[in-house]
């Protein structure tokens, strides 16, 4: 990779991050704010909205668009059929969409699904072509228009969404700011791109056939994932009614705060590991793995220990209930991470299709698993059925099969992410099942913190010491 393009990565990856805290912090503030406002049947609503918008959000221009950052932009004939085709599945998506609220208030027999749904709906309108506009800048990697792009409309987003809450909009106050952070997002990325496309009804170019394949297979991942990660929520609202979902959507939303912003920097990590060879993918990959570890295992474990008090704190009382929910998605939360860089492998070396394969045959568990967990143990017991067969089980395979398809060893991307996992592992146990459970927060939390420093600072240590050792053998 040349000094120019390592450069780019670097700043993209100062620009990203500095997008990533903010959009985070206000999503934050948002969830914060508006429990304290609403009610969890309002949570429990929206979350059944969101059971329509997440699908019809894998067909958004966005996934579409995605094809230009692995093909690249040299035939113009390609990225116009590329932006032409996500304009009209955006509009087709609009109207299916609205159409769907009427199943979705007969399913749920809630009548506010209707027009909350057909008004979320919207979306699509507005935000026809940003996705175009975002590949382009993910592929030319302009990271910093893009982390503006996502900055501003977070803001937006955040500012809709709490004036409405203000205004005593309810559960209105989740669709007003998704149209305002699309309608915001889609002006910019169109400003900031800087490409002018040309749209055509129907487009017709050699390389359709390959598009067409690639798109397929990046459509299949997501209808898979959407449909491992989507059923608990369905069962949930259907078996055991709004409230429930609504603990169940808020306690999600907050442990899955780190992963969300991880999809993001995956946008980088496409696009370096398209334009990489085989061995520095690998080396690449390995590092991906190793600083997700490092970083997301001790925020994971503080955000577990913290839970029981932190969560009425911020929240309020009413929200008790979420914080054992809470605590068992976030080892599903910390699993998805690994899952999602090493799909995002696969997308770069074009597997899409595989991608899609090795989430299909999660369906066949999860699915059943989520139902029995309902009936077992109600919105804990789905919790512990996402935890189990899509945290823990899903990754090893999912780690297996992209080593398998990689022709990667195994032992090189477990090593650097095994001691971080297992040292907060055991310091979770020694406060859940010992005395030390009922000793105060910070106790528990300082306890973590200075186990997991010293275990790091020691494996740092060993390294550094076979580092002199095979210099030290070079030269002599």
């Amino acid at each position: 990779m040349t000094q120019s393009n390592s450069n780019k990565i670097f700043k993209g990856g100062l620009w990203i991050t500095a997008s990533f805290v903010l959009v985070r912090a206000s999503q934050l503030i948002s969830q914060i704010i508006l429990a304290r406002l609403l009610s969890p049947h309002d949570f429990g609503i929206w979350a059944m909205v969101l059971l329509v918008t997440t699908l019809s959000s894998q067909f958004k221009d966005m996934a579409v668009a995605g094809v230009l950052v692995y093909r690249g932009l040299d035939d113009r004939k390609v990225v116009n059929a590329v932006y032409s085709l996500g304009i009209n599945l955006s509009i087709g998506m609009c109207v299916l969409q609205a159409l769907s609220g009427f199943a979705l208030s007969k399913f749920f027999d809630v009548s506010t699904l209707l027009p909350l749904t057909a008004c979320v709906s919207l979306v699509f309108l507005v935000g026809a072509g940003a996705g175009s506009h975002g590949a382009v800048m993910q592929r030319q990697m302009k990271f910093k228009e893009l982390a503006i792009c996502e900055a501003i409309a977070a803001c937006a987003r955040l500012g809709a969404g709490l004036i409405c809450a203000g205004l005593g909009g309810g559960v209105w106050s989740f669709a007003v700011a998704e149209v305002a952070a699309a309608f915001v997002d889609s002006i910019l990325k169109r400003i900031l791109s800087g490409y002018r496309f040309e749209y055509k009804f129907i487009s017709k170019t050699e390389a359709n056939q390959e598009l067409y394949k690639y798109i397929r297979g990046l459509i299949g991942i997501n209808l898979a994932v959407y449909v491992n990660t989507n059923t608990d929520n369905l069962i949930i609202g259907k078996l055991l009614g709004a409230n429930s979902l609504g603990y169940y959507n808020l306690a999600y939303q907050l442990a899955m705060l780190p992963v969300f912003a991880l999809s993001q920097i995956n946008r980088i990590n496409f696009s370096v590991l398209t334009q990489q060879d085989e061995e520095s993918r690998r080396r690449y990959v390995h590092q991906a793995l190793e600083l997700y570890a490092l970083v997301s295992a001790p925020t994971f474990a503080v955000a577990f220990v913290a839970a029981p008090w932190l969560i009425p704190l911020l929240l309020g009382a009413k929200w008790i209930a979420a914080v054992r929910i809470f605590q068992i998605v976030l080892i599903f939360a910390y699993a998805r991470g690994f899952m999602s860089i090493l799909g995002t492998v696969l997308n770069a070396i074009n597997k899409p299709g595989v991608n899609a394969a090795i989430n299909w045959a999660l369906v066949p568990l999860s699915v059943p698993s989520y139902w029995f967990g309902a009936q077992l143990g109600g919105t804990v017991g789905v919790a512990a059925a996402v935890a189990c067969v899509m945290g823990v089980g899903a990754t090893l395979w999912v780690w297996v099969a992209t080593c398998y398809v990689a022709q990667w060893r195994m032992t090189t991307l477990l090593k650097p992410v095994l001691l971080p996992t297992l040292v907060v592992l055991f310091v979770i146990i020694l406060i859940t099942f010992t005395p030390l459970s009922t000793s105060p927060i910070f106790l528990q939390v300082g306890l973590l913190i200075v186990v997991y420093s010293l275990a790091m600072f020691n494996r740092i240590s060993k390294a550094n010491s076979q580092k002199l050792k095979k210099l030290l053998k070079i030269n002599n």
